[in-house]
């Protein structure tokens, strides 16, 4: 989760023209984090039980995150007054949640072993390092995966989308998006083609999905006019990848999928008219679902484990959403209004 992170964007999406614009972004981040919980569930479980939702693949909810990032954080930077400000709003919705995630880590790990043997893990994850120390000695051992919190790889992807922002805008203003972004696009797919294992869906390679939004972004009224046909083609597209690997037809198809289901199908609120919960889902999924394995959950009822996943997981999202997560947005909008008398809160906590 991989995730984007952005903050309630589905209420206050700015287009071109100004105005405002219904979306689905919210509900369509919620369903690819519940897409990538309840993946995880089958994969660190094992369970033959949960083989049915084998289908579910947690690595194209994350790139259609991506791809959703790519629109809207550049849609954030564009409307920022200053760079700094661009990085103070990208630091306030992501960071709480994330030390929370850490914070939690800890706490589990405390609870299970008694111990306080962290140091390590602490350091790394609070400086987005978590590939350096993914396990806690003693936490998680006999599990299928030993790391405690196995998703947040794609938050270090994201900070790296964040610092790419201004440069990638600057060179788009200067020599045109249609000429920039293509080429970054092609340049990070043939990356991703050249290389293997982890290293292969690291921010070269997950650049495809980032820009592909980015590019979408900035056609937004012709893709929104076109939307149907191009989706239409990125659904072939894929299915052509699906029987052939043929790998350059993935990126580009996820992310017009992705966000042609935020834009072209009918506005659907749901759960997210209460506020953005996948983020947090995103985050403290991971140790949830391992404390279920640890403690035999999985093994005795899979199903009934999943179920309790799921109730954890949206009660840990609505609490980091309502306690951790929308004060620190809140505060911003505090500043923004004393500062300039703003008072629209839907356009100020879009970012």
């Amino acid at each position: 989760m991989p995730i984007s992170p952005d903050s309630r964007q589905n209420q206050g999406q700015r287009t071109h023209a100004g105005g405002l614009q219904p979306n689905n972004f919210d509900i369509m981040r919620l369903v690819l984090a519940l897409t990538v919980v309840v993946a995880h569930c089958r994969i660190l479980s094992q369970s033959a039980s949960l083989s049915v939702i084998g289908a579910l693949n947690p690595e194209i909810a994350v790139d259609g995150f991506f791809a959703i990032s790519g629109f809207l954080v550049v849609a954030s930077y564009e409307r920022s007054s200053s760079v700094r400000q661009y990085f103070e709003k990208r630091a306030r919705r992501i960071l709480p949640g994330y030390w929370l995630s850490t914070i939690f880590c800890v706490l589990i790990a405390v609870a299970f072993t008694h111990k306080f043997h962290v140091g390590g893990f602490l350091l790394a994850n609070l400086t987005f390092m978590n590939f350096l120390h993914p396990g806690i000695p003693g936490l998680f051992t006999s599990n299928f995966l030993p790391a405690v919190n196995g998703a947040l790889w794609t938050i270090k992807e994201e900070l790296s989308f964040y610092v790419c922002v201004p440069f990638i805008v600057w060179l788009c203003r200067k020599y045109g998006h249609d000429i920039i972004l293509p080429i970054l696009v092609v340049l990070s797919i043939v990356f991703r083609e050249m290389t293997h294992g982890a290293i292969s869906h690291q921010l070269p390679a997950e650049l495809a999905y980032f820009l592909t939004g980015t590019l979408i972004y900035y056609h937004l009224a012709w893709f929104k006019r076109r939307g149907l046909w191009v989706v239409a083609a990125s659904v072939l597209a894929y299915m052509i990848y699906s029987f052939t690997g043929w790998i350059f037809l993935q990126p580009c198809s996820i992310s017009v999928l992705t966000l042609g289901a935020c834009y072209l199908l009918p506005h659907f609120e749901g759960p997210a008219k209460w506020g953005d919960f996948s983020y947090g889902a995103y985050v403290l999924h991971f140790p949830i679902i391992q404390s279920l394995v640890a403690l035999g959950l999985f093994s005795y009822a899979p199903w009934t484990a999943l179920i309790v996943v799921l109730i954890l997981v949206s009660i840990s999202a609505v609490l980091s959403w309502k306690f951790v997560e929308s004060p620190f947005l809140k505060s911003r909008l505090r500043k923004t209004s004393a500062g300039d008398g703003v008072t629209n809160r839907q356009t100020v906590a879009s970012g």
